[in-house]
């Protein structure tokens, strides 16, 4: 993996020298599952566990994905129940290079990320890097984001090779609007390597049943959409995935 690393870095210096010939940016899909599907009320809300799957390719098949550098979902009904949950600070976990110094309750999501690693030029091959993620409650609507990664899952990359990057929670109206910038260590210069992109394939995010609370359905459903912003030598782009979810009474 080190050997890709630096071939790859190599590449990206390559490319960045030479002509782009097209825009190849990307295509994404995003589903959302809540349990239970209960809409609750503001006066009895019903703790729900919240699942996020998204996937990202590119526009030119073959191609990598181009680098996410920004997620923003919003859905309808829900808010969160962080402020009551033990806090953990993401400059802590990136100094010490482990989140195993935080509370065990201050975890409010896990998942697993597929992606792969590679250069500038997205229509060459990457090198797989598939870490899990876990999220902890910063506390005040922060939320800070981790890659935990052993044996191959990531090459020669590991647990605490990337700092924990943060997250912001607000509420606009019966909207909650979760904001996640990816910053450069994880999605255009990888672990620090400058060049070294991280192509999402799919991400899927469990957040604990009581974390979020459901107050509200409209007509039957959830709606809720995610907003994704990508970057590349050609450019950059947002695009918004709507979607929405069966909520009862």
């Amino acid at each position: 993996m080190r050997r890709i690393i630096i071939a790859c870095t190599a590449l990206a210096v390559l490319a960045g020298a030479s002509v782009a010939l097209a825009a190849t940016l990307n295509t994404y899909t995003a589903k959302l599952t809540f349990k239970p599907s209960k809409a609750g009320t503001k006066k009895k809300p019903v703790k729900i566990a919240l699942t996020e799957t998204l996937t990202a390719a590119n526009d030119v098949s073959g191609d990598r994905a181009a680098p996410l550098t920004d997620i923003k979902t919003t859905i309808y009904g829900i808010k969160s129940n962080a402020n009551k949950l033990p806090t953990c600070d993401g400059n802590q976990i990136s100094a010490q290079k482990t989140d195993s110094i935080c509370p065990k309750k201050a975890l409010v999501a896990t998942g697993q990320v597929n992606s792969m690693l590679g250069g500038t030029d997205l229509s060459q091959s990457g090198a797989p890097c598939n870490p899990g993620l876990h999220v902890w409650n910063g506390g005040k609507g922060k939320l800070w984001f981790f890659f935990t990664a052993t044996g191959t899952q990531c090459g020669s990359l590991h647990t605490g090779d990337t700092n924990a990057y943060p997250g912001q929670i607000t509420q606009k109206g019966k909207n909650q609007v979760t904001d996640v910038p990816l910053p450069p260590f994880v999605s255009t210069a990888v672990a620090g390597h400058e060049g070294l992109y991280g192509s999402l394939i799919k991400q899927v995010l469990t957040y604990k049943k009581g974390v979020n609370s459901s107050f509200a359905c409209k007509n039957g459903k959830r709606p809720y959409s995610v907003q994704f912003t990508a970057t590349s030598t050609q450019g950059s782009e947002t695009k918004t995935v709507k979607g929405s979810a069966k909520c009862s009474k």
